[in-house]
């Protein structure tokens, strides 16, 4: 999962604040008028909203799930707001009530952070089928793994090897990869087929 430390380094990027802003401004405007998040913790909920989409993939989020996704906010919060009302868990909870309407807004979202953060080159090198793919992930950015793995597994050491996942959670994660871009990578792809679908 990111990090409230990686979170503040991608927004550092003007772009990608200014996206961030366009998105948080729309959505607290149309679904939660009287709350407050900084453009940081709202970039952590855009950046959670896949991890979200995969716990809804059935239409309903369990409370083992719930209890996941709290948490990972609570990660990515600015200042660790493990003791006070948390943003992140706070504002992604109105998200979870609309995310049919918001859903494709934040992957459309997270597709133009992606193609901001990685390069025509990165792309390329991701993209590389004379070596292995587990060569690949080696040698990828740690941007480019953490991308992936944060969006879509509990354990990032899981990125070689991610288990089993049942057919309507690999179907959700398809999706999310074609919304997000990262479907335009074949170590995303590769990584999808390392799954065991069940």
């Amino acid at each position: 999962m990111f990090t409230e430390a990686e979170i503040a380094v991608i927004i550092e990027n003007q772009e990608i604040e200014k996206i961030t802003e366009a998105l948080r401004k729309d959505f607290l405007e149309k679904t939660a008028p009287y709350f407050e998040i900084s453009n940081h913790d709202f970039l952590s909920l855009i950046l959670l909203s896949p991890v979200v989409g995969k716990a809804m993939a059935n239409n309903n989020i369990s409370f083992k799930e719930e209890m996941s996704l709290q948490k990972k906010a609570r990660k990515l919060s600015k200042g660790g707001f493990f003791l006070s009302k948390d943003p992140v868990a706070d504002c992604m909870k109105f998200l979870i009530k609309k995310f049919d309407q918001w859903e494709d807004e934040f992957y459309g979202t997270i597709n133009k952070i992606f193609h901001i953060l990685f390069e025509k080159e990165t792309i390329d090198k991701a993209n590389d089928t004379t070596k292995s793919y587990q060569i690949r992930v080696m040698e990828a950015p740690y941007i480019l793994v953490r991308f992936i793995s944060s969006m879509f597994l509990e354990r990032e050491e899981d990125i070689l090897n991610p288990g089993k996942i049942r057919n309507i959670e690999f179907d959700k994660i398809k999706s999310i990869g074609m919304k997000t871009g990262l479907s335009e990578l074949t170590i995303f792809n590769e990584f999808l087929e390392a799954f065991e679908v069940k």
